[in-house]
């Protein structure tokens, strides 16, 4: 009877384990799923980008080449944000094209940046928004 008792536990604490697994693992993959339909894209211009990134290959604007950098530019010119209001800003996944950035305000809300090198991969190549979307 008590070995029947203890499995009964046994098996009770897996499924709750199991279950807990598949809901945080779901949610994180939808918080940075990038078909996600909240996604509003960004225009980039490939000719201004390639123009940039020459200047940037020239010792000009070399903080177009960190990407925290380029989503507090984002932030400021694109949706009037203040870099005073950004609470905390970090990477939230790398893809083989781009990283996500999650930015936390300081009034609660947490948006997320789609950054990729649109002319150049790699440590000299330029970062710009591609796409973002307010999350909560």
């Amino acid at each position: 009877m008590i070995k029947i008792t203890r499995l009964k536990y046994l098996i009770f604490a897996l499924v709750i384990i199991v279950s807990i697994s598949l809901l945080f693992g779901c949610n994180q993959q939808e918080k940075t799923n990038l078909q996600s339909p909240n996604w509003i894209e960004t225009q980039i211009d490939m000719e201004k980008a390639k123009s940039t990134q020459e200047e940037v290959d020239n010792g000009h604007r070399p903080g177009l080449l960190d990407p925290h950098q380029v989503s507090y530019e984002f932030l400021e010119t694109q949706l009037n944000i203040a870099g005073n209001e950004v609470q905390e800003m970090k990477d939230i996944k790398d893809t083989n094209n781009g990283k996500i950035i999650q930015v936390t305000l300081s009034d609660g809300k947490v948006l997320q940046l789609y950054l990729i090198q649109p002319v150049k991969k790699g440590s000299t190549g330029i970062w710009q928004v591609q796409k973002y979307r307010f999350v909560e």
